[in-house]
Order: C-alpha cells, then structure tokens, then sequence
C-alpha cells in the first residue's frame, strides 16, 4: 500500500512546507465558518465601533480639561465639550459660573464614567468573541469528524491516530485563537489605528506624521520576522502532534511494554519527543519574544519624537499644552493595537499553522466517493459477481488478478489461501473501501460503483479478526448497525450466538458499560458480540474476515453452527487462511499470489488441489479419502 503513503501518512504529512497561504486560511475561515453566524459578528463589530469612539474620548477630555479650564488657553475644537462641561457644572452646583475645582470635578466624573463605559464594552466584547471562536470552532471540529467519515479506508491504514487527534484537539484549540485574538483582533485594532490615526491628523498633521514614521520600519520588520515565527510555530505543532501520537502508543502497547520490561525504554523515547516538544515551544516563544521586545523600542523611539517636536511647539506657541497631552495619548493608543498585534503575532502564527494542517485534512479527496448519478440498492436480490477483477495497491504490484465468481444467496463461500494472497483485498472491494482497477464488482447486475455508498453497506456486514467494540453499554454495541433494532430482536440474536447467558452474569446485563476497547470481557465474548452486531444489522452479505483465527475451537465452533443457521437468507463469505474453518462450507475459493487456483468444495479440493491437500496436512487436519488419491 505504499502508493498512498505520501497522501495519507499523516507523519509524511507533518511538514513546515507551506500548503495554504495566510490570506486564503483567512478568507476561508471568514467567508466559510465567520459567516454562518452573521448576529454574534454583527454584534461585535457594534462592540468594536463603541469601544473605538470611547478610547477616543478620554484623551479629548485631557485636552479640553487642561486648555478651557487649567491654561486658560481655549481652542475652537474643543469648545462644543467645554460649554457642554460648563453646563452640567453649573447644573450640578446651580451656578451659572462655575469654579475651576468644579469644572475639574465634571471632567473627572466623566473620564470615569467612559472608563465604566469601556470596561463594560470591553466585557462584552470578550464574550461575545469567545462565544464566536468557541462556536467557529465547533463547526470546524464537526466538519474535520465528518471529513474522516468521507474519507476512503486506505487513508486510515496509513494515517497516525495520535496525530489525527491532536489535529482535532491541539490544533482546533490554536484554532480558536485565530478568531479571537487574530482575525477579529487585528479587525479591531484596524478599527482603532485607522479612528486614532483620523483624530491625530485633526489635531496636528505633523505630530502624526511623525507618529506614523513608524509604519514602513515596522513593516520591514514584521516581514523579516514573518518567516521565522511561523516556521517555529510550524515546527512546534509538528512536535506536538509527535508527541501526542507517542503517548497514545505508549498507551495502548502498555501490555506488551510491561510483559518485555521495556517500561525504562519507553520513558527515554517519550522523553526524546517530550524535549523536542519542549525545545520547540521555547524556540517558538523566544523568536515571538524578540519580535516583541523590537516593536517595544520602536513604541519607545516614537514617544520621544513626539515629544520632542510636540514639546518645540508649545514652547513657540503653535500648539496648546493640552494637544501635545491629549496627542501623547493618541499616539500611545495608536501604538497600542499595533503592540498587541505584535504580542499576538507569535500566536496568530501558531493558529494559522494549526489552521493549515486542519484545512490541509479537510481538502484531501476521498479515493471513494459516490456517484452523482448513484442509485439505492433497493432489496437485494441475493447475487455478488465479480467480473475479471484486478486491483493493486501501488501501481504494477497486482494484488488481485483477473478474479471471477458469483456467489448466490443461501451460500457459504470461502475465501481461502495462504497469508498475502489477497483475501482481504476482496473484502475490501465488496465493501468498496477501495475501487477495483480493473473489472467490475456487481450486486444483483449493478455495478457497486453506481450505487449510493450507505445503501451498498447497509446490506453488507463485516466481522473482522480483531474485534473492536466502542465505549459504551453492551446493547449500544450490539445495535451500532441497526439503531432501530428492538430489545426482542437483540436478546434473540444474543442467544443465537450463545453470548446471552454470559451477558445476564454482568451487574447490568445489555446496560453494562464496557471498558476502553472492551477490556472487562474475555476476547471470545468480544468477538461474538462482534458477531451479533453484524447479525442484527441484518445484511444480504455476512463477511467474516478472520474471524475465527484468534478463538479458540470452542468459540470457533459456536461460529460455525451460526453460520449455518444464517446462511439461508443471506451470503455467507468466510475469508481464511484455517482449514478448520472452511471444511463445512458449499464452495472454496483457493486464492494463490492474487489469482484464483482452484475452486470447489473441501472434498473435492482434496482430490484436486495439491496446495489444498498440503495446507490440510500441515495444519493436522484429518484428510478424508487421501490414502485412496494417493
């Protein structure tokens, strides 16, 4: 399966190789996810706009404060929030000329009364935009789940789970930063560099123009810095994911590290991908800081020149006190988004880096998808035909090779052959997790390609040799394939496959909560709960794909009387490599490097088929008849 280890190894996949550009991670997350919630956008942005208009506010007080009322050096500009100051003082203390102390104490109750105002909008903001981010990011987890349902099987046999679920868990969480402190952050900075900038211009033109000398020098600097942060950011998520992926097979190979006393082996190799990890993060932060502390000389260097010329101004007379303080205050607030940016630049980058390895996940096309055209399956009529099918992997390694049978309803087929001789390749293209290369599969005449993929699976059910069974009761296992199976039908099909008594031995019965990966149950009983579930689901086609290579002969035969049971309204496939197991069925398919050797059933195989006769011998299972062939 190597042809698709370049797509779908998401090791292969962990690369600082830059896939999707930051402006279409924005646009995308903007047009696609910020959009589906138009109200809580249309509510922060009236948050920002209020925000903004106060932020400007203060700082005229100061102004108005100091030229009207401390100087005695009124400007027209000011005037309007003068006489308005003037009147509520006189209101206040019923006095149509009112002091100075008075005048004072109007400007500082209402310099309070917007910083309440702020506090309370700023508040507001914050919630409202976590709210957003929280909600965007929900939507993007929901999609990147649906997305690994979509995607085809040989995605999964080659995608690490442990980096999957970081993507899905460490990357969404980065993810959410890019909402709040990024995309709507840098809105709202904008917002308030582009009011601050306006008002500055209305004060002194020069002042601002040398208060914005800054931009070209500062964005010299960000583009130096760009690169560095985001490849740190990259590499650090890299490292994340690694080291998630280790825990987890750590995690689960915890029995097999403690029965080989390799528990100091595992702890120096999660300790290498903890210090990686670590060293990452540090060389992430350390370039994010530099970036931080440049932007704050540069915030130093514009202070002084402001002062400098602002202070000649005063001097000579062309310029009030109260400009220069309330300009002083403009500029550091103009600095202020523009220092934020530069706080946030490092995790803005983290995010968008998370942004792309999630996107990158959701933009990979499924090798099976359905047909525009696809049509239901209806009642399957009981017939499955292969017709000349070959199918490989890699491109010139044939798995299978012109492969052709028909198999009829109220049959038991077996799929037998050494191991790699492609017998699970066959499973796979009944079930279509993969597309033959060459041929078709069909169901009852229709080529399986044309029809819709959950009518196809809804008459298929596959036991595989490794049972698995999801956290959760007994019964929600038992009917994972058929929600609306009754509890009747439940109990009827548990005691078929002769697992109802043990289950009734468990404190809850059908409602016991089983453990991760089914561990407070023998595997036998996992592997005929397995079964059931596949029973209940009640498929046309019951495929049992090693499924007995790992029970023991009493289980094994519990299947096998199973078998023949069901075998009357269905197509009973057995994929196998055991002998044991295909001895009672109608027909056997000995399959050799991919071909069809021979077919037939077990006695005649004997007669016939030397590979079959040897494989029987090998496996000590008494040969009718062999003496006489002999």
């Amino acid at each position: 399966m190597a042809e698709f280890g370049g797509r779908y190894d998401i090791g292969s996949l962990e690369s600082t190789e830059r896939r999707i550009s930051d402006l279409n991670i924005v646009k995308r997350v903007l047009g696609v996810y910020m959009m589906r919630h138009k109200s809580l956008v249309a509510i922060v942005g009236l948050l920002l706009i209020v925000k903004t208009g106060l932020t400007l506010a203060g700082p005229y007080i100061y102004k108005v404060a100091i030229d009207f009322f401390i100087r005695g050096n009124p400007s027209a500009s000011g005037q309007w929030l003068s006489d308005l100051i003037r009147s509520v003082a006189s209101t206040l203390i019923g006095s149509s000329q009112p002091g100075t102390g008075a005048l004072l104490a109007v400007c500082g109750l209402l310099y309070i009364a917007i910083g309440l105002s702020l506090w309370t909008i700023m508040s507001l903001q914050e919630y409202y935009v976590e709210k957003l981010g929280l909600t965007i990011i929900a939507d993007i987890k929901y999609d990147f789940f649906i997305q690994l349902e979509n995607l085809s099987q040989s995605f999964f046999e080659h995608g690490n789970t442990g980096r999957l679920v970081s993507r899905a868990t460490n990357d969404a969480e980065a993810l959410k930063r890019l909402v709040s402190s990024g995309i709507i952050g840098v809105v709202a900075d904008c917002i308030t560099a582009v009011a601050i900038v306006s008002t500055m211009f209305f004060l002194d033109a020069q002042l601002a123009l040398i208060a914005l000398i800054i931009g070209p020098a500062l964005a010299v600097v960000s583009s130096l810095f760009q690169r560095l942060i985001r490849k740190a950011w990259q590499i650090a998520r890299i490292r994340i994911a690694s080291m998630t992926a280790k825990v987890q097979d750590f995690m689960y190979g915890a029995k097999v590290t403690k029965a080989m006393a390799q528990e100091e082996r595992a702890i120096k190799e999660f300790d290498a991908v903890n210090e990686e990890n670590m060293t990452a993060q540090i060389r992430a932060e350390i370039v994010s800081n530099i970036y931080d502390a440049t932007i704050g000389v540069f915030s130093a260097l514009i202070q002084a020149l402001i002062w400098f010329a602002g202070g000649q101004q005063v001097l000579g007379a062309t310029r009030t006190l109260g400009d220069l303080v309330a300009f002083t205050q403009y500029a550091s607030s103009f600095l202020t988004p523009i220092e934020s940016l530069a706080t946030f630049y490092g995790e803005i980058q983290g995010a968008l880096a998370s942004a792309e390895r999630i996107f990158y996940i959701l933009d990979i096309k499924p090798d099976v998808s359905e047909a525009p055209d696809a049509v239901e399956l209806g009642t399957m009529k009981g017939i499955l035909e292969f017709k000349n099918v070959s199918f490989s992997y890699v491109r010139d390694q044939p798995v299978l090779k012109k492969i052709s049978f028909t198999a009829s309803l109220g049959e038991r087929l077996a799929i037998f052959g050494p191991t790699g001789s492609g017998k699970s390749s066959m499973i796979n293209l009944i079930g279509r997790f993969y597309d033959p290369t060459q041929g078709v599969v069909e169901l009852d005449g229709v080529d399986i390609r044309k029809v819709k993929l959950a009518s196809l699976r809804r008459n298929i059910a596959i036991v595989l040799q490794e049972p698995y069974l999801f956290q959760g009761t007994i019964a929600y296992n038992l009917k994972f394939g058929r929600l609306e199976a009754t509890d009747d039908e439940m109990i009827h099909v548990a005691k078929l496959v002769r697992i109802h008594e043990n289950i009734m031995k468990l404190d809850k019965g059908y409602d016991t909560e089983l453990q991760e990966r089914g561990t407070n149950i023998s595997y036998g009983q996992k592997q005929l709960i397995c079964l059931a579930r596949a029973i209940l689901a009640n498929p046309r086609i019951l495929i049992l794909d090693e499924a007995t290579s790992s029970v023991d002969p009493y289980t094994e035969s519990v299947i096998q009387d199973i078998l023949k049971e069901e075998m009357k309204n269905r197509i009973v496939i057995v994929v196998t490599h055991r002998v044991s197991t295909v001895r009672d069925t109608d027909r056997i398919i000995v399959l050799v490097n991919g071909e069809i050797n021979d077919e037939g059933n077990h006695d005649e195989l004997i007669q016939t088929n030397e590979l079959y006769r040897k494989l029987c011998q090998m496996q000590l299972v008494t040969v009718a008849r062999i003496s006489a062939s002999g």
